[in-house]
């Protein structure tokens, strides 16, 4: 039997060029098979009953719209669990930190990169408290000092956000579940900045300017241009006369028209493993501290300095809040032309403000 490695580009390859013959392939997972046929795609899952007897399990797959893979093994992980396993499972639940958080957090079928950030809060809490579920306030004022001491006040509120999310989710399923003792720990988050920090007018061209190492130059000026972030600049791919990103952070797919600058400085950014180094390299070019999330919220400001209309910059943006409104619900995705000349105004902005084409 052939072999396969389940990602999402092998699928995406078979999806393309399907075979002639039904074909079946044995997964890198245990007990797990790919089947791919002229228009079908399925996977089956090998596993035992009550009875010790060996049950097929079938996936679905819809070739024109693949899952993303954290969700497909999602549904493998769930297709393997047999009844005689819910009674531990629920105990486990109970008892272990771990096991719940990453219960609610797959059931929350969460874009990657956010799922990511929150099994990384998490794994952080199962370390400070010792994989137990914290049942009173005071045990929780202390895991907050304790995250704080290593990871920052702000570590800390992003990992009891996590934790407060897992208690709520789990409480509201299970009684016996403790709950988040809201009272008992009020007062508890450390105070944050509000993170709004953006270049300015004079930064703005210094930057777009300087020269920087490796392919952070193409990245800054892509990232303005196009107001991404950066996960999502790393996903992009051009399909026609579009820009497009699947399964983003709110779980939409964000196209964008491709503008000739857009074209000029987009690349294959898939291979960028950190953005720290960014920060670095502009500041000695430039001696000016900007993040990547700063570029975008500079998007956003110099679409306002261009003219553009707040529902269009929300959709340039893919910021689901900024057209929640009915009236946006009915109006749904401005036209392409609307948004191209939104994408030309921001651009003759940046030019007049001094950045090189």
């Amino acid at each position: 039997m052939k072999q396969i490695k389940l990602t999402k580009v092998n699928l995406e390859k078979l999806a393309a060029n399907p075979p002639s013959e039904r074909d079946e392939y044995r997964t890198d997972i245990p007990s797990c098979y790919l089947r791919v046929g002229p228009s079908s795609m399925s996977i089956t899952v090998l596993r035992r009953d009550a009875d010790k007897n060996q049950v097929r399990v079938g996936i679905s797959i819809d070739t024109l719209n693949l899952p993303n893979l954290p969700a497909l093994k999602r549904l493998i992980r769930q297709a393997k669990e047999s009844d005689s396993h819910s009674t531990k499972k629920e105990k486990r639940l109970k008892n272990s930190l771990r096991s719940a958080g990453e219960y609610v957090i797959e059931a929350k079928q969460l874009a990657s990169t956010t799922e990511s950030n929150y099994l990384r809060c998490l794994n952080q809490l199962v370390i400070f408290s010792g994989d137990k579920v914290p049942v009173k306030g005071v045990e929780i004022l202390k895991l907050h000092k304790l995250i704080s001491e290593h990871h920052g006040s702000a570590g800390a509120n992003s990992a009891l956000k996590v934790l407060r999310m897992v208690m709520k989710a789990m409480h509201a399923d299970d009684e016996s579940f403790p709950d988040w003792p809201t009272e008992a720990v009020r007062g508890l988050w450390t105070y944050e900045p509000p993170r709004e920090t953006r270049l300015s007018t004079e930064q703005l061209p210094l930057v777009w300017n300087a020269s920087l190492p490796d392919h952070w130059s193409q990245w800054v000026r892509f990232a303005l241009l196009t107001g991404m972030r950066k996960s999502e600049t790393k996903k992009a791919y051009i399909q026609g006369d579009e820009l497009v990103v699947d399964n983003t952070k709110n779980g939409t797919r964000h196209r964008l028209p491709l503008t000739p600058s857009i074209e000029k400085y987009f690349s294959d950014y898939s291979a960028i493993k950190c953005f720290k180094p960014l920060t670095k390299h502009v500041q000695s070019a430039t001696e000016v501290r900007t993040t990547p999330h700063d570029l975008r919220r500079t998007f956003a400001s110099i679409a306002r300095m261009a003219g553009v209309q707040q529902s269009t910059i929300a959709w340039l943006m893919n910021h689901s809040a900024g057209r929640s409104s009915q009236t946006d619900r009915y109006q749904g995705r401005p036209e392409s032309f609307i948004l191209s000349e939104a994408l030309l105004k921001i651009e003759e902005t940046y030019k007049t403000l001094g950045c090189e084409r």
